[in-house]
């Protein structure tokens, strides 16, 4: 995935090292992993169950 840079908007790179992988801005230098997952836990199959019942029971009450 590519995205831009959360402070100025310009396209960012990835640097690819393994685990530490991240997005650089080539303009303010501005790092994130956001859309790489590096910053969150892998998921049991029954959190994600849990999650999307969750998910779903918000959308029906918003209805």
């Amino acid at each position: 995935m590519r995205c831009s840079c959360q402070k100025c908007g310009e396209y960012m790179v990835q640097r690819e090292q393994g685990v530490e992988s991240m997005c650089v801005c080539p303009n303010c230098f501005n790092t994130c992993s956001a859309c790489m997952g590096n910053r969150t836990t892998v998921k049991s199959v029954e959190e994600l169950k849990l999650e999307f019942l969750l998910r779903t029971e918000e959308e029906e009450n918003e209805s």
